[in-house]
């Protein structure tokens, strides 16, 4: 069985200047999930989808092939990961007569993951046949069930809003016509939290897939996706979170080599 993983990794970030080739640690972020998915024991084939010669050589020195380089209308703020991914499979395809089992993907925002997360979640997909992709999730801290959206935001919302002008000076700045997030659930911001559903949030760490779910159901996901229960969550936007990811990678090395000296 052929399991491709593919990290995709677009030069250029707002948040993070350069974040997928930052160093953390001693290594460029993206050097940590190829180093994840060669380590792993089910993933045959491990790629990078850049769109920048410099990231494809870092690509290369950590281990990864690069097999091409991305065109830009699938490296901007936009693209969406189903493009970036149908290009990929298509390209090996159509140039390499490629056709992978399952594909993983890696994304190099997450420098600390464990590669048997990796092995369990191809295990799970594999174990059932129905399934189209297993998804790595961590239970929400925040409960959806008590969030808002701004009706104002709408058209409608708009115009109640015009019409009920403002109070003073940047009230209306401040003006909201509030509506639930979630309405399955008859006035569910005002139940406890206790009586609430939980709630888990996809983590960005891993994500399994058939590769016919892309290609022949032209999605990441497909209709029947399986979870599965993470505890951290190390995905890089903010200065703030590299720092932690950096602290959190030091103290598994500094905990390495105590193990091994004794």
């Amino acid at each position: 069985m052929e399991v491709l993983a593919i990290i995709p990794a677009r030069s250029g970030s707002k948040s993070v200047t350069d974040k997928n080739i930052r160093e953390v640690a001693g290594k460029p972020m993206l050097a940590w999930s190829v180093e994840h998915a060669l380590t792993s024991e089910r993933i045959t084939r491990v790629i990078v989808s850049t769109d920048s010669e410099k990231y494809a050589e870092i690509a290369r020195q950590a281990g990864a092939e690069v097999p091409f380089i991305r065109p830009a209308e699938y490296a901007t703020d936009t693209a969406l990961d189903l493009d970036v991914f149908k290009h990929a499979l298509n390209w090996l395809a159509d140039n390499e007569n490629y056709h992978p089992d399952i594909v993983v993907q890696l994304r190099p925002t997450y420098p600390k993951r464990d590669p048997a997360d990796i092995d369990t979640m191809v295990d799970m997909l594999t174990a059932d046949p129905e399934a189209d992709s297993v998804r790595s999730v961590a239970l929400a801290g925040e409960v959806p069930y008590k969030m808002w959206l701004n009706a104002c935001d709408t058209d409608e919302g708009a115009s109640v809003d015009a019409a009920a002008g403002t109070d003073g000076a940047g009230i209306s700045e401040k003006r909201m016509l509030l509506t639930p997030l979630i309405r399955d659930i008859p006035e569910c911001y005002n139940m406890p939290r206790q009586e609430l559903p939980t709630v888990y949030y996809q983590n960005a760490c891993i994500d399994v897939m058939r590769a016919s779910t892309v290609l022949a159901k032209n999605s990441m996901t497909g209709t029947k996706i399986l979870g599965y229960l993470m505890t951290e969550n190390y995905d890089i936007d903010t200065e703030i979170e590299l720092l932690r990811a950096e602290n959190g990678l030091l103290k598994a090395q500094l905990a390495e080599k105590t193990v091994n000296k004794g």
